[in-house]
């Protein structure tokens, strides 16, 4: 059991990036909490925040000028949820 979780924790560090001050990117009023997330996300130039969070999952459909303006700004960057992400992997192996 040692030995799978060091290989785990070996793979994971393999692929992370540290990263020690995150600029503001992005002010969420709506949640303010989201906003530390979101900021890591576009710092570390991540694909998807995947989250169960219904504010931040509006950010991809919401019609507010917050959600507008998240889509605008950071294209790169998808809100899903958890099921949606397993389905992503699943599609690519």
């Amino acid at each position: 059991m040692v030995e799978y979780v060091e290989t785990f924790l070996n793979r994971v560090l393999s692929k992370a990036a540290l990263l020690n001050k995150i600029p503001k990117h992005f002010q969420y009023p709506r949640d303010p909490k989201d906003e530390k997330y979101i900021n890591l996300a576009v710092e570390a130039k991540a694909h998807y925040i995947v989250s169960r969070d219904n504010n931040l999952l509006d950010l991809m459909t919401g019609i507010d000028a917050e959600s507008k303006e998240f889509r605008q700004r950071f294209r790169f960057l998808k809100v899903i949820a958890p099921v949606e992400f397993l389905r992503i992997i699943q599609e690519r192996n």
